[in-house]
């Protein structure tokens, strides 16, 4: 039952924080995460090698392995390494204990931090955002002069062998409808230039069992908003449609680059 007195966004948070929180088995699960972070690693370390950034906002930073990477290839640089779940923070400052980084609890749709970052980084974690546009709107705007954002996130055609399964069966699926390409090159901020670059990836999961199963540990199964809970027999249909006709999942995977070219007014 939702909370009269608490917006539906803010109940929305606070069900992601809970999710990734409870995700014990994130570090075993999270194999798509892990080749995100090396494709999208590969990007930064060519976007920065004429000019190293000196400082660094990381949104999302899961368990911390990005983080990882950003301090080991900018050992020089000032990282701050957030996180919207609690947990994540916890765990991500246990492995990483000896890299000198900050870590802070933060929503990054509205982020609470000061200063200006030459580069702000995230993998797999803009998907989650409630209003994409007005998110990187509000984080460009923590860009130094000709800093860079850059992210990856899901696009249209991801987890589609699912979605298929569930539509052939009649099975109500909460799988979101991720946005297209020219979706979120039109949702770049005016300050600057943005472009996008589409990888495709697949992930050899078995079974919808092993794939939703996978989906609870990294503590990705929230349902979209307007989704409704399917009943189990229609899950058992659609799980035996997915084991018939699939044997991995399709993950399309948006990396962008923003580089921001106007100074913010305070």
């Amino acid at each position: 039952m939702t909370r009269p007195d608490v917006p539906d966004a803010t109940l929305r948070r606070n069900s992601i924080a809970a999710r990734f929180d409870a995700a014990e088995g994130y570090d075993a699960a999270a194999h798509i995460q892990r080749r995100c972070v090396t494709a999208l690693m590969e990007r930064i370390q060519t976007a920065t090698a004429e000019q190293t950034p000196a400082s660094i906002l990381e949104f999302g930073c899961g368990t911390g392995f990005l983080t990882a990477r950003l301090a080991d290839h900018f050992p020089q640089a000032s990282v701050l390494a957030s996180d919207l779940a609690p947990g994540m923070i916890a765990r991500a400052r246990q492995h990483l204990a000896e890299k000198p980084i900050r870590f802070h609890v933060m929503d990054a749709e509205h982020p609470d931090v000061s200063g200006s970052f030459d580069l702000i980084a995230s993998s797999l974690c803009l998907q989650w955002f409630s209003n994409r546009g007005e998110g990187l709107r509000r984080l460009c705007d923590l860009l130094a002069p000709q800093g860079r954002l850059m992210v990856a996130t899901l696009l249209q055609g991801s987890l589609d062998e699912w979605k298929q399964a569930c539509l052939a069966e009649g099975a109500p699926c909460g799988v979101p409808d991720y946005p297209s390409v020219p979706t979120v090159e039109a949702e770049w901020p005016g300050s600057g230039v943005g472009t996008w670059e589409v990888l495709t990836l697949h992930d050899p999961v078995g079974s919808a069992r092993a794939f939703l199963r996978g989906l609870r540990q990294i503590g990705a199964s929230l349902p979209r908003q307007d989704s409704t809970p399917a009943s189990i027999a229609a899950l058992r249909r659609a799980m035996h449609h997915f084991d018939r006709t699939s044997s991995d999942v399709t993950y399309r995977i948006g990396i962008g680059t923003f580089v921001k070219t106007e100074r913010t007014e305070p």
